[in-house]
């Protein structure tokens, strides 16, 4: 059956995967970013089912605006993806600049805050499905040179089981996805910026290791999307389980070259 969905940060990475996925799967897809250009000009290369909206996640009235129009133009909203999210790292906390920490929890924490908010308040009546995105530090554990993305990341996953508990007895499904390490624009980037040397070489080994490429999360996600009914669902792709399975039997595994070359 044809659902609705709403995703935010869909220009690029995951987001932009999910929402490829969710049409070639017959969906209809709200493409979201703070541009509406940018946001307008993807959905026309995504094609049918596709609608551009431009909204700041920070901002609660233009989050509310982006279901009223999304909801306009669709005729309703049965999925909301809260995949909008900012990783400034590669900084200690005594480097860490106070700003970029401060659009980190803006974007990441209070973004996702006000699309629960909104997608809750929309569905009380008819019902849907309300997915956060987990990413480092979502599970308690800290992560070199990441303290700020990781801090707020772990506070999402506090919303999201606090926010399960509260909707019970609603008809509205809470749930998370943790698709681990993604091979996306942005952490191409703060790759990118390291120097070339034993650290830079280690971190490729084990990135070659952990890392998957967009459309194969896009799909695994969509998958849960389309046929999970638990409340509550934390759906983790990249288990300590399979890490080692992937050191054991794919010792040769390489994502990184597709993106390095040239």
């Amino acid at each position: 059956m044809s659902k609705v969905a709403v995703v935010t940060g869909s220009t690029k990475g995951l987001g932009r995967g999910l929402a490829t996925e969710l049409l070639a799967r017959g969906h209809r897809v709200a493409i979201v970013s703070p541009n509406g250009e940018d946001s307008a000009s993807a959905a026309r290369e995504l094609g049918e089912g596709a609608a551009g909206f431009g909204c700041d996640v920070t901002d609660l009235a233009q989050v509310q605006a982006l279901w009223d129009r999304a909801a306009d133009r669709f005729g309703g909203v049965d999925l909301w993806i809260n995949n909008a999210g900012l990783a400034l790292t590669g900084a200690t906390l005594i480097d860490l600049p106070s700003a970029d920490f401060r659009r980190m929890l803006e974007v990441n924490v209070l973004g996702t805050m006000h699309g629960c908010q909104v997608a809750l308040q929309g569905m009380r009546a008819a019902g849907g499905a309300i997915y956060n995105v987990f990413g480092a530090g979502s599970d308690g554990r800290p992560i070199d040179h990441m303290i700020g993305y990781s801090t707020t990341k772990r506070a999402v996953q506090f919303l999201t089981q606090s926010l399960v508990g509260e909707v019970r007895g609603l008809p509205v499904l809470v749930g998370a996805i943790s698709p681990g390490l993604v091979m996306t624009d942005g952490f191409l980037r703060e790759h990118a910026r390291l120097p070339h040397g034993l650290e830079r070489a280690a971190r490729e080994r084990w990135v070659n290791v952990i890392g998957d490429h967009v459309e194969t999360l896009a799909d695994w996600a969509c998958d849960i999307f389309e046929t999970n009914d638990e409340h509550g669902a934390v759906f983790e792709w990249l288990s300590p389980e399979k890490i080692a399975a992937r050191q054991r039997d794919e010792p040769q595994r390489d994502v990184l070259s597709r993106y390095l070359q040239g």
